[in-house]
């Protein structure tokens, strides 16, 4: 669906590299604390896995994978457990309401493509684009210019100060998207709570407020 060049069923090296620098970027930077999804130690835990469907590839592909899945993991719920010894009771979400999962920082991939020799670079280049240049760096960092990775492809060599300026770019961009993808977040939580659970609990206080005698 995404792109004449991905057939079903069959992954492509494309999409062995996608997987790899989002798992790079997102499991090996600790992004996620795994320790919060212990239920008990050695015997029980939340398992978490994210599938991602492209629609349309027209570039940037691994910068859109990593915003897609950045803003998932922040979005999605687990549900609330209690344990008692080796009792795990798993509540439903009109019990108690789920919890979010426990995130270290939020990095984010930035591509860079090469041309003439590396004399030119260019920011968020199109499929068009993409297929001309002669290589690409791959930078994730999260807002506080923390490295996760940086990847290089294409026999272009790429001299450290040019590696310095890309990785100094790269980390205005990902304050842009951090910024964009939280207000998002936060205008999908507020819309959700109208009348939802919270939007119930608040009612259930106001009324135990209201019958406290003055």
């Amino acid at each position: 669906m995404a792109s004449p060049a991905f057939e079903v069923g069959r992954p492509n090296d494309a999409e062995v590299v996608l997987s790899r620098l989002l798992e790079k970027s997102i499991r090996r930077s600790g992004a996620l604390d795994t320790e919060s999804l212990c239920i008990i130690a050695g015997a029980k835990c939340f398992a978490v896995r994210a599938d991602i469907h492209v629609l349309d590839h027209d570039g940037g592909l691994i910068d859109a994978c990593c915003i897609a899945l950045v803003a998932a993991l922040q979005h999605f719920r687990r549900p609330e457990v209690e344990v008692h010894g080796e009792d795990v009771t798993v509540f439903d979400t009109r019990e108690r309401e789920p919890v979010k999962l426990a995130m270290q920082h939020h990095p984010f991939c930035v591509s860079f493509s090469f041309y003439h020799g590396g004399e030119t670079v260019l920011l968020d280049a199109n499929l068009a684009e993409e297929s001309v240049r002669d290589g690409e760096m791959i930078v994730s960092m999260n807002r506080h210019g923390e490295v996760c990775q940086i990847a290089k492809y294409g026999g272009v060599p790429v001299d450290p100060l040019t590696t310095l300026n890309c990785s100094n770019v790269a980390l205005e961009k990902v304050k842009v998207l951090h910024q964009f993808v939280q207000s998002k977040l936060d205008q999908d939580e507020k819309k959700r709570d109208k009348g939802g659970l919270m939007a119930e609990l608040n009612a259930a206080n106001s009324r135990e407020l209201a019958n406290i005698p003055g």
